[in-house]
């Protein structure tokens, strides 16, 4: 059977589908100008790095946690341009 979601399988063999729906996002197209397209950038990476903070799993969390901030240190920011510490705590202390 196809399922839009989780498959439960009861003890009598039974099959269960519990669909999982989810928002969708409608992303707006890049900025032409490579300016702004930095700070569409961070604010992908924002959210989520936002979404990470509701996983259960810690280690999970921690994992991604730590991608996003990699990702978010390894953009070349403009001068005088610096990020907060947000990317590399938000995220992991959130789900506490």
């Amino acid at each position: 059977m196809s399922c839009a979601g989780y498959t439960v399988r009861l003890d009598n063999g039974t099959e269960l589908c519990l669909p999982r729906y989810r928002e969708i996002v409608h992303w707006k197209k890049p900025d032409p100008d490579p300016k702004f397209r930095l700070f569409d950038d961070l604010d992908i990476l924002a959210i989520i790095n936002e979404g990470i903070g509701h996983l259960a799993n810690e280690h999970l969390r921690k994992s991604l946690s730590e991608a996003v901030a990699s990702a978010a240190r390894s953009i070349e920011l403009p001068k005088g341009v610096t990020l907060g510490d947000g990317f590399n705590q938000k995220a992991f202390m959130a789900s506490k």
